[in-house]
């Protein structure tokens, strides 16, 4: 009892601190012109802060818009600084340099994956509108929705931490059924809730320059195998927080004979935060992408996506390609972890394979051309994306413009 109230005392006195000083720094004038954008470090317990993680919504926003805006990046060393501007993108600075610092206390908007410590200093984002881009749709429930939030709702540090958190001015989202999450996820209305469209999606419609930055070897690799007329599944498992191992079953000889019969390729993308790592040897018929690649400029070279619990295959779904679901342990999942927002039979498009021969058949019913889902998968895309036209990011763009 002691302990508690000792922590919810420093919790408040904490954030009382950081109110301060976030309202002072509203007071410094802001360039209605300037906006500053930042990368999702993945801090995580497993892994060490990426140096090279270029991906999610504000890489798009960066690579793809033609405003007259000043977009500045935020990066958070120096190889990556070096990097991005070799490939000719100006306006690219160090979190903690003068610069950075500078432009992230003049912008007037801040665009983020995440949350505002992508770009820099929560602190100084004070007078600033804060735009939160998020980094795909929930199928597992985030924020306060989260049976795995750290306050129980209703306690008094919940309460605290509610008054006091340095809030998102604004979610972008792709539909209302998006909407209808964040408005419980994070305690906001429908009005600061943008139906928009994410900019990440655009590249699956159309290329866009510098998207294969930070992973030119994994872009080459994938789009060879499209050019030597290899049929690509793409498995991109989503990450346990049991550390359960899902990639073992890779290992599979059988997986690998058919693979090899069938002139196809399995791409592999764990989750950064997954404590898997592949790190076994794989034969020439498996691919292994960095974990910390994007995968979104090759999802196009594939012919179909193998999952289990990972948002990815919403946006898949606007490729209009079979979709083929893994969820090996699902009843476990759904127990353990952060609960899903609708049930998973009434949110998934495509055939359920729940071991490795059902898998398999799928697979070659894929290579045989196949497709039993169209329809279903047409049902669950237009619920999910109110715009399917590759123009994520100019919509975003105007609708900042419109704020003044």
């Amino acid at each position: 009892m002691i302990k508690r109230l000792y922590m919810q005392i420093k919790f408040l006195i904490r954030n009382c601190i950081r109110l301060t000083f976030t309202t002072m720094v509203g007071f410094i004038p802001k360039d209605k012109d300037l906006i500053v954008l930042g990368l999702r470090t993945p801090i995580t317990k497993i892994n060490k802060i990426s140096k090279d993680y270029f991906m999610h919504n504000t890489k798009y926003i960066m690579l793809n818009n033609n405003s007259e805006f000043k977009f500045v990046y935020i990066v958070g060393d120096k190889s990556m600084l070096k990097r991005m501007t070799e490939r000719g993108l100006k306006n690219v600075y160090l979190r903690n340099s003068l610069k950075g610092i500078y432009y992230s206390l003049r912008a007037k908007y801040w665009l983020y994956d995440d949350g505002k410590c992508c770009i820099n200093n929560p602190i100084l984002s004070g007078g600033a509108t804060c735009i939160n881009l998020w980094h795909g749709i929930p199928l597992k429930k985030i924020g306060y929705d989260d049976r795995q939030f750290p306050y129980k709702e209703g306690s008094v540090q919940a309460k605290i931490y509610d008054a006091m958190r340095i809030k998102d001015d604004a979610y972008v989202v792709n539909s209302e059924y998006e909407q209808g999450c964040y408005k419980t996820a994070w305690r906001v209305s429908n009005d600061n809730i943008k139906v928009l469209g994410s900019p990440r999606l655009d590249v699956l419609l159309h290329d866009i320059d510098n998207s294969d930055l930070f992973m030119e070897k994994d872009f080459a690799n994938i789009k060879s195998y499209k050019d030597k007329d290899k049929k690509i599944f793409i498995y991109t498992p989503t990450w346990r927080d049991t550390g359960k191992d899902i990639a073992g079953w890779l290992k599979s000889k059988k997986l690998q004979k058919f693979l090899k019969e069938s002139n196809a390729i399995l791409v592999c993308k764990l989750h950064f935060a997954d404590k898997n790592s592949l790190n076994f040897e794989l034969p020439e018929e498996f691919y292994k992408m960095d974990s910390n690649s994007d995968i979104y400029p090759v999802l196009k070279y594939s012919d179909a996506l193998i999952t289990d619990y990972s948002s990815i295959y919403f946006d898949y779904l606007l490729l209009d390609k079979p979709i083929l679901y893994y969820p090996i342990d699902l009843e476990e999942y759904q127990e353990k972890c952060r609960g899903f927002y609708r049930p998973y039979e009434e949110i998934t498009a495509g055939v359920k394979a729940y071991n490795e021969n059902e898998l398999i058949n799928a697979m070659q019913e894929v290579i045989n051309g196949k497709d039993d889902y169209k329809e279903q998968r047409k049902v669950l895309r237009d619920k999910m994306f109110k715009y399917q036209d590759g123009r994520n990011c100019e919509r975003v763009v105007e609708w900042i413009k419109s704020l003044g």
